[in-house]
């Protein structure tokens, strides 16, 4: 074939598929006044989901994570235990997110004022695309006043900051350690090594 790899990853998923949600809320999880969760499901047992958050079908909530109010999640979207989404974010279909993973925090937004920081109220959200994935301890940080973007296809590492009003291209790829400061805007179908630093408000062109 003329992609081995790409080969390979298809028989390897062919022979060692995603293991199916079982559909259920766990007697221990909490879920909030209006809501959604779909019968096909699985809630796992000291989960939270919040006030009118959405649930998409298929989908798999971790024990111990955390669904803030408002909060939507896409179709067949597995969290793994101890995950935290803030309130009032957006995650495309068929997510991958594991365990440790900050959605929705603030950024760092702090005002200096007579020899003092006043901190400056983040009220975007972070908006994911589809098939996104998250490593393990990584933080997405919510806009300050526009949304943080990922686009579809984003693949991220373990242990990525990245700060609020960034935007991600779709089918960007970063590895572990990353760290990208407010504003920047990466295109798509980029490639960051290990450790790499984005300062804020730079732009990188596509690929």
């Amino acid at each position: 074939c003329d992609n081995p790899y790409a080969y390979f990853a298809r028989v390897s998923q062919l022979f060692n598929p995603p293991v199916p949600p079982v559909p259920g809320i766990h007697p221990n999880a909490q879920v909030g006044p209006g809501a959604r969760i779909p019968a096909s499901a699985q809630i796992g047992p000291g989960a939270i989901v919040a006030a009118e958050a959405v649930i998409g079908e298929r989908c798999i909530v971790g024990a111990g994570c955390c669904i803030g109010e408002r909060t939507s999640i896409g179709d067949d979207s597995r969290l793994y235990p101890g995950v935290i989404v803030y309130p009032d974010c957006r995650m495309g279909a068929r997510a991958i997110v594991h365990s440790g993973v900050v959605i929705g925090a603030d950024g760092f937004g702090i005002a200096m004022d007579a020899g003092r920081w006043l901190k400056v109220p983040q009220i975007g959200r972070v908006v994911i695309g589809n098939d996104v994935e998250i490593g393990a301890n990584t933080t997405i940080d919510r806009g300050a006043i526009e949304d943080t973007l990922i686009g579809d296809g984003v693949k991220l590492d373990n242990q990525i900051q990245i700060g609020h009003n960034v935007q991600v291209g779709a089918h960007t790829a970063m590895a572990g350690c990353v760290a990208i400061a407010g504003s920047a805007q990466i295109g798509s179908h980029c490639t960051l090594s290990a450790g790499a630093l984005i300062l804020g408000h730079l732009s990188i062109a596509d690929r």
